[in-house]
């Protein structure tokens, strides 16, 4: 069985990783947690919108006051419920929502947002 990872040569080119906010996981007391795994995931400017996209329940209006750790929480929490593979093969297409006039709005807010949690490599304005 073949892992789907990055090739060793490419995780140096790869931006640091952005620590998580925080654990997800059984939120009840008492429970017997025997580890805290952390999964580095590698993401397209794409798929993180994609995956704030799900995450933020018609609250695309209010995502300019959004912080960008709670941005992050949101594109975490996506990572969390759907897998990488979902994420990243959607994300394809996200983009293709910018042509639609009643979502461009919504997904230009999204972009917008991802561009502030995740500066490094966010495409300047002309």
């Amino acid at each position: 069985m073949t892992l789907y990872t990055l090739a060793p040569g490419i995780v140096r080119d790869l931006p640091p990783a952005i620590p998580p906010s925080h654990p997800w996981g059984p939120a009840e007391d008492g429970e017997d947690i025997r580890a805290v795994v952390t999964v580095q995931v590698a993401m397209t400017r794409d798929m993180l919108a994609y995956a704030l996209d799900h995450a933020v329940t018609n609250a695309y209006e209010a995502l300019d006051a959004w912080t960008a750790d709670h941005i992050r929480e949101g594109v975490e929490m996506t990572l969390s419920m759907q897998d990488a593979w979902r994420i990243e093969r959607d994300a394809r297409s996200y983009p293709d929502l910018l042509d639609d006039p009643t979502a461009r709005p919504n997904v230009q807010a999204i972009y917008r947002a991802i561009d502030r949690a995740y500066p490094l490599y966010a495409p300047k304005e002309s």
